[in-house]
């Protein structure tokens, strides 16, 4: 296909979907596919990828749209595959959290040092919220987050720990963030960024604000073949939740749905107080991981990294249910083995 072609084929896409409420239409998984690809081989203008993008905002992404933009994503996806079994992709919002403490690199350790092999990613200064994002917190503890994939891969292989940039993983993706930052709302690629999977891992937990989100995420995540997928209400749509109330979970696997509530209090977890969960730089959260790590954190502070620290358990499917797996990161806190753990990724390089 020429580039003109592809410029025309470009245009017919946007308005197919821009027809309105009667007329318009979602774009079929090879159409979306195209799309995204168009727009990072810069064929598609930057106003056809824009309002492509908004319009998919506002009308809400499809199912068959998410799942080609992923397939898209992986297509430019630079080689990374870390030989471990049951890789667990721990998929973060790139632009971060403004509202909360950032626990999932604590979480994250902690699930390492009982067994898990854990992969995150992200980006510096991703818009719109351009809060603390879990690479600033792992920068903060001291751990290379500029590493080429390779590189990441022997230190997942390594020590059950990871993380790379999207500019070192997909930069062609990476090369949209002035246009991104241009339209200055979130668009279907943040979800994508959550989903595409690095390293193809079989597991996954994803944070979503709003549970509705789930009847998209279930034929999505069957479409791009995840083993198990825990879906959580996080705090802020983030895959962290609270041991202040309860949250609803729940998990996707080859047996289809199945949905369940985390009562913290029924888990014996200390309720994490609003000083606990107070937001900061990126150097509180890496210090808050560390208090965890030391054994000089508050109960509440503990017990809040326990929670998540056995849902990621959970998702990689290292026990059958919640409570073995807060038993599990309790153990490997008590132990030091997960201040060990950090201190071979430290080491990572």
């Amino acid at each position: 296909m020429t580039a003109h072609d592809a410029h025309v084929r470009m245009r017919q896409l946007v308005a197919a979907v821009g027809q309105g409420p009667t007329h318009g239409r979602a774009l079929t998984r090879e159409e979306a596919r195209f799309a995204l690809e168009a727009i990072m081989d810069g064929v598609a203008t930057p106003a056809q990828a824009g309002a492509l993008l908004l319009l998919q905002r506002y009308r809400g992404e499809a199912a068959d749209e998410l799942l080609g933009y992923a397939d898209a994503v992986r297509g430019r996806m630079r080689e990374f595959r870390p030989r471990v079994e049951g890789l667990l992709d721990v998929g973060s919002p790139y632009d971060g959290r403004t509202k909360h403490v950032v626990v999932s690199p604590a979480a994250s350790i902690v699930a390492a040092a009982a067994g898990a092999s854990i992969v995150m990613h992200g980006e510096p200064e991703m818009g719109p919220k351009r809060g603390v994002a879990v690479g600033d917190v792992i920068a903060a503890l001291g751990i290379n987050t500029d590493l080429e994939p390779e590189a990441v891969a022997r230190g997942v292989e390594a020590c059950g720990l990871g993380y790379v940039r999207q500019a070192r993983l997909v930069p062609d993706l990476h090369a949209l963030m002035p246009l991104r930052a241009e339209l200055g709302l979130r668009t279907p690629l943040h979800m994508v960024e959550k989903i595409f999977g690095p390293g193809g891992a079989p597991c996954r937990i994803i944070g979503v604000a709003h549970m509705p989100y789930l009847k998209l995420l279930a034929p999505v995540m069957a479409g791009l073949g995840c083993r198990r997928t825990l879906v959580v209400q996080g705090m802020e749509g983030h895959e962290d939740v609270p041991t202040s109330r309860g949250s609803r979970v729940v998990l996707l696997d080859a047996d289809g749905e199945h949905e369940s509530r985390i009562d913290p209090a029924a888990l014996g977890l200390e309720p994490a107080t609003d000083d606990d969960l107070a937001p900061g730089d990126a150097a509180h959260s890496a210090e808050y991981t560390m208090a965890v790590l030391e054994g000089r954190a508050t109960a509440g502070q503990r017990d809040l990294v326990l929670l998540n620290a056995a849902l990621r358990l959970f998702a990689a499917g290292r026990a059958g249910d919640v409570g073995a797996c807060i038993d599990a990161a309790r153990a490997a806190i008590a132990s030091g083995e997960a201040m060990r753990r950090l201190e071979a990724w430290r080491a990572v390089g």
